[in-house]
């Protein structure tokens, strides 16, 4: 399973546990609960706005879609993100950077 897998994975672990169903979620940030099926089966990628929406409403930090290993040191991480970047297509690239210049700037 990818990692990117694993996020939709995450969420769908943490909605299931607080016993919300996918159309009461949809329904919480104001979203089709078509989309959020596509998220948690990994046919989508949220954006990290998205994102935010679901941790808030799931009343988790946004960092609990990703904690699913141990934590690195900032130079391990740094060196998974660039073989992450090296493996992505030019248009996998394109979304990443939209996602994190959105989210950052």
């Amino acid at each position: 399973m990818s990692k990117i897998a694993l996020v939709g994975e995450k969420i769908k672990e943490i909605r299931r546990a607080k016993k919300i169903s996918q159309e009461k979620l949809a329904e919480m940030i104001s979203m089709n609960h078509r989309t959020i099926n596509r998220i948690e089966n990994c046919h989508t990628m949220p954006t990290l706005e998205t994102l935010d929406k679901i941790a808030t409403a799931l009343e988790v930090n946004l960092g609990d879609f990703f904690q699913t290993q141990t934590l690195k040191s900032r130079k391990e991480i740094i060196k998974d993100i660039l073989n992450i970047l090296n493996r992505l297509s030019d248009k996998e690239l394109r979304t990443f950077y939209k996602a994190v210049y959105n989210f950052f700037i």
